[in-house]
């Protein structure tokens, strides 16, 4: 076996989560969550040799752990400390979702950070309240590491503290996104850090160029995907025609299709189209962190496919 086939491709860094996840109907839980989690579970059904960076709590389950097991994620960098991140997540009926921190697990240092992990093609940080600060992030870039980032905790919809109304947060996300290569953001991100405007996901995109990512993702719920690159050029997408049944993790399970395409491929068009079809297959079923919920890179061949006629 070659060098480059042991090594890791893809590595998530951020909190996973003992969740409760209550629904207007019903409650499930707990349950694995974060989108450190579904991201590297996605990523490893892809067949991305995939690690992850986060801490727990000797009061996690260790049952919530064997989706991790099950989908082959490396867990090198899984560190075992103090308590593990607990919350509860509501979807209320108006279809607005509020996130509820019961415990919250110590801060992701470069000191937690494997040496296996460093030469990886791409680091996907994905918090959920903050919980990589920016020296993790710096340490990173100055190691020329590609970079990926979903800003739902970064002052997104799972963040307590939102730069649209805290000077502070702002600045933190500017000095931020100027570190990333590949920022994503849904638009119920784009509200808490841009504020609400007639505009909003063509100004999110600009600005988070202006800022110096390369390229800018929105995800846009029932309406699909749209992407920009470094050069202004736009791309978006619709929806792949699924039932939903949960949409947790859509997110997530977007960023380890898209993330696992891009590392094949370098195409940002092609690995826009790759998330959109791995996220379909995450919202028809339910029941938190789960590889029966991620496709095989297979599967998304597939069924890519049949997505093909929708796109122009």
């Amino acid at each position: 076996m070659s060098p480059r086939s042991l090594m890791i491709e893809l590595v998530t860094m951020g909190t996973i989560l003992k969740e409760i996840i209550k629904f207007p109907e019903k409650t499930i839980g707990p349950v694995l969550g974060s989108p450190a989690a579904y991201s590297s579970v996605a990523a490893a059904r892809l067949g991305v040799k995939t690690g992850i960076i986060t801490k727990i709590g000797t009061d996690m389950p260790q049952e919530l752990l064997q989706p991790f097991l099950e989908a082959g994620v490396d867990l090198r960098g899984l560190h075992v400390e103090n308590v593990t991140t607990t919350n509860l997540l509501v979807y209320h009926e108006d279809g607005t979702k509020e996130i509820i921190y019961l415990k919250q697990a110590s801060p992701i240092l470069p000191s937690d950070i494997p040496e296996e992990y460093m030469k990886a093609d791409i680091v996907h940080i994905c918090p959920m309240n903050y919980e990589v600060p920016i020296s993790t992030v710096k340490f990173l870039k100055e190691q020329g590491l590609t970079l990926s980032t979903d800003v739902a905790g970064y002052g997104g919809a799972a963040s307590i503290e939102h730069p649209a109304n805290n000077p502070e947060r702002a600045t933190l996300f500017e000095e931020l996104i100027g570190l990333f290569d590949i920022v994503k953001a849904s638009l119920e991100d784009c509200v808490h850090i841009f504020g609400a405007r007639s505009d909003l996901k063509d100004y999110a995109m600009r600005r988070i160029i202006e800022l110096g990512a390369r390229i800018a993702i929105i995800t846009l719920g029932k309406d699909g995907a749209v992407g920009m690159d470094e050069t202004g050029a736009v791309y978006e997408i619709p929806p792949y025609p699924v039932k939903v049944v949960d949409p947790t993790g859509a997110g997530d399970v977007f960023c380890a299709g898209f993330l696992a395409e891009f590392i094949r491929s370098g195409d940002w068009r092609k690995s826009m189209i790759s998330g959109s079809v791995t996220a379909s297959f995450v919202i028809e079923k339910s029941g938190g962190v789960l590889p029966s919920r991620m496709p095989t890179i297979e599967d998304v061949r597939e069924r890519i496919k049949h997505y093909m006629k929708y796109i122009r």
